[in-house]
């Protein structure tokens, strides 16, 4: 027979049990002071791409990012140190104004020993409205994005196929992109 006593002992320690299983809070991924890092291209990035549709885009890179390597063979291959955090400003408008804020940023943190990461990086989604971020677990991203490594209308074209580690915009290699 069970006590009264017992049954409440039993229900606390299922709560805990179940409370130590739950995923920890991460930390923000994406720094508030993101919006001050360097850009990464001087291209006007507001043409349709999948993903990001036809929004106005501004991507700008950590001090980490820019520390990235090259081997010097052909095809190139690039590589982004751990910690690289390259964020993607979306504005709602074609043309943002200086009262015109973002309405999100997208995100890739370079962290290949993350369990989520997709090809070595983490790729985020910040509403900046509740300052939610998300992990996309997908490979919507990722797909999309090793587009980058090979020659592709989208970014810098990569004429050479070179191993460009899922960046689009590798800074220094702007080019102009014809009308879509």
């Amino acid at each position: 027979m069970v006590r009264a006593d017992d049954a409440g002992l039993t229900v606390i320690l299922v709560a805990l049990l179940l409370g130590s299983c739950a995923k920890p809070v991460r930390a923000a991924l994406i720094p508030e002071a993101y919006g001050s890092w360097p850009t990464t291209t001087n291209v006007r990035l507001d043409y349709p791409i999948p993903g990001h549709e036809d929004k106005f885009r501004v991507i700008h890179m950590n001090d980490v990012g820019f520390k990235f390597t090259r081997t010097g063979s052909k095809p190139d291959r690039l590589d982004f140190p751990v910690g690289t955090i390259i964020a993607k400003d979306i504005f709602t408008v074609s043309n943002p104004g200086p009262a015109d804020a973002p309405m999100m940023v997208t995100a890739m943190v370079k962290a290949p020993a993350d369990p989520d990461a997709r090809g070595g990086w983490l790729w985020v989604v910040k509403d900046l409205g509740t300052g939610k971020e998300d992990i996309m677990t997908g490979d919507f991203c990722v797909r999309c994005h090793s587009n980058a490594n090979e020659p592709h209308p989208y970014g810098a074209k990569n004429q050479n196929g070179d191993y460009c580690d899922y960046v689009f915009f590798v800074p220094g290699e702007d080019s102009v992109l014809p009308p879509y």
